[in-house]
């Protein structure tokens, strides 16, 4: 994994099959991490926090 100009974390596909349960510890720390195969984004990976802000689900009343 390494650090680039406006994303915090990228991994490839293949750190993420070796190093799964390391990078979803490491998704608390960053705002998220860019998941690459054949050095295209494919997906990002948050943490569950992270994913409710993004839904808006902390602002939803029940």
């Amino acid at each position: 994994m390494y650090t680039t100009k406006g994303i915090e974390a990228i991994a490839t596909i293949t750190e993420l099959r070796a190093r799964t349960s390391e990078l979803i510890d490491e998704a608390a720390k960053f705002e998220g991490i860019m998941i690459q195969k054949n050095n295209e984004p494919l997906a990002v990976l948050v943490s569950y926090k992270k994913y409710l802000s993004l839904i808006g689900a902390g602002k939803r009343k029940k």
